[in-house]
């Protein structure tokens, strides 16, 4: 482990709604910890259970130039004065311990004591399922209360302890273990709180090629590709399977039993894997710094049982078959448009519409698997969906939607269907994020109203390309030609795929990332996502064999379309 590091504030700024549940008005409110799982209010939430959150009032306001005072028992007002309140599973992903919050708005994320412990062993005999008022045979309570009360309403909650090799100890809440590992989405979240946890509702296929590790996912209706990833590792691994699994049986089990329902985790690995994490070192039985208790993970480097992954997301967007056009004719029969969302749209404790389409709002955060970072993860879209999105907009005269939730809608108010997605990137959608080699490219085909466009490598890092394919010789030894310096450092050129079709006709372009940029094209009858690979293999060795290219890409569509 490393020595204890300074204590850092950042304000959080990541379009972050407000969540109406929270107390409202000028002073800090921090998250101390989750407590139970229940429906607290079955004639406004019958679709979504509820987590009852517990704040403290920060009296401290030092803690804005000195995140140390936050550390203090005394910085929070008495944890028996502590405010509860229910707020929908599915807003777990904008939420964890030790965040700050002021007006029902993320305010600020304090590091506490950030810490990263180095090559420790998950499995069943270094980790243990803990409750948190532990007292290992009276020698003294895992959590004493004198340094860390903001547990004491919560004492009969689980939480895993991971035995560290120097004899001190990992405790990690085991909603924190939830919310960093499946809490990518809000649909995610909440197909796991609702018992039985059915693949069907995750995914409805998948393939997986052992050779290339190469996994593709046809993800099931209303789930956001935020969550494919993790939806990934629950295909190929058993026990990632079996943690996702527990969290609603556990509840299950403890409601049978007229139990307060607190919901047990596992980790969704076992093995070596390094963990970096906000929280604060306690001591036990005399001994300073004995236990780190986890209030946030920030980063676990377990490798993920896949090399590559593409999916498909159910009931998607596509471009029109036509273009729309600003005419007479359709300014008369004008396209049917859902309503505009307010902008300052708040989460409400209350079950969504049954009546207005759902909508994914996508948010920002740091990576938190590092094993993803050189992975490729993609997906297809439409190119041009955006424009006609914005021409859609034109035609809202509808009154906005004023109030958001997230979950299974159930209701007749007018309350927006809700998921909240995490991403480690920019939004992908938006022109400007296309890579600066692609964009003349992109300019091209967007322009082109009589071609569909379709991208096939929609990805997490940039939205539009992935790293080129990795070719080795006989000798295991790599061309240093699919790398690009960046200054002392080098890394993989970037590659993207389209799917170009007019009439009956189609073909396949791909753009390598190199000056002038590489272009290959190709017939094609329909790609599925082996095609795509095997594209992708293909034109890294066409761009070893010949890595200049003088394609104009007017000139290839006039000779693929004739237009």
């Amino acid at each position: 482990m490393d020595p204890e590091k300074g204590l850092k504030f950042s304000g959080f700024s990541n379009g972050a709604p407000r969540i109406s549940a929270l107390p409202t008005g000028p002073n800090f409110w921090r998250i101390d910890w989750f407590g139970d799982i229940a429906y607290p209010d079955r004639s406004n939430r019958r679709k979504q259970p509820s987590v009852f959150v517990h704040l403290s009032r920060v009296n401290d306001e030092r803690f804005r130039n000195d995140p140390s005072v936050l550390l203090s028992p005394d910085c929070t007002a008495p944890a028996q004065f502590q405010k509860r309140t229910w707020i929908s599973i599915g807003t777990l992903p904008l939420l964890r311990v030790g965040d700050i919050w002021r007006d029902g708005q993320l305010d600020g994320r304090p590091d506490y004591e950030l810490e990263e412990f180095k090559n420790i062993q998950i499995d069943a005999r270094t980790t243990t399922l803990i409750k948190a008022g532990l007292n290992i045979d009276e020698a003294g309570f895992l959590l004493p209360l004198a340094e860390h009360p903001w547990h004491l309403q919560c004492t009969q909650s689980y939480c895993a302890m991971v035995n560290l090799p120097d004899g001190k100890r990992l405790i990690i809440p085991c909603m924190e273990l939830i919310r960093f590992y499946f809490g990518s989405s809000s649909n995610l979240l909440s197909k796991l709180f609702i018992p039985a946890l059915d693949r069907k509702s995750l995914y409805s296929s998948a393939s997986f090629d052992a050779r290339s590790k190469h996994l593709f996912l046809q993800l099931a209706e209303k789930i956001s590709g935020a969550s494919a990833a993790d939806i990934g590792r629950l295909h190929l691994s058993r026990l990632a399977w079996r943690a996702a699994a527990v969290v609603g049986s556990s509840l299950l089990k403890a409601s049978v039993a007229q139990q307060p329902i607190h919901p047990q985790a596992l980790f969704p690995f076992e093995g070596e894997t390094t963990l970096i994490a906000a929280g604060k070192w306690l001591s036990f039985a005399g001994q300073p710094r004995a236990t780190f208790l986890v209030y946030n993970l920030r980063s676990c480097e377990h490798p993920f049982p896949f090399r590559s992954l593409s999916y498909k997301i159910t009931g998607g967007h596509t471009k029109p078959e036509r273009p729309i056009e600003d005419s007479d004719q359709s300014q008369a029969q004008p396209m049917r448009a859902s309503a505009r969302d307010a902008q300052d749209q708040p989460l409400v404790e209350r079950d969504a519409s049954n009546n207005l389409a759902p909508r994914t709002r996508t948010y920002r955060i740091e990576p938190r698997f590092p094993d993803l970072a050189p992975k490729p993860i993609w997906k297809s879209r439409a190119l041009s969906y955006t424009e006609w999105l914005k021409k859609q907009d034109r035609r809202r005269n509808t009154s906005s939607v004023r109030e958001g939730a997230v979950g299974e809608p159930g209701s007749e108010r007018r309350i927006r269907p809700v998921d909240l997605a995490l991403l480690a990137q920019k939004d992908p959608i938006s022109f400007s994020s296309a890579p600066e080699f692609l964009r003349p490219i992109v300019q091209v085909l967007n322009a082109s109203q009589h071609i569909n466009v379709e991208l096939l490598t929609e990805s997490e890092d940039d939205g539009w390309t992935i790293p080129i394919s990795i070719v080795a010789n006989v000798d295991g030894e790599i061309d240093s030609k699919l790398f690009i310096q960046t200054g002392e450092d080098f890394r993989l050129r970037r590659i993207s795929v389209f799917a170009l079709k007019h009439a009956e006709k189609q073909i396949y372009l791909v753009a390598i990332e190199s000056t002038p940029v590489h272009i290959k094209s190709g017939s094609m009858i329909a790609f599925n996502s082996d095609d795509v690979l095997k594209t992708l293999r293909h034109a890294t060795a066409d761009f070893l064999n010949a890595p200049s290219s003088t394609v104009s890409i007017p000139s290839l569509l006039k000779a693929a379309f004739g237009i």
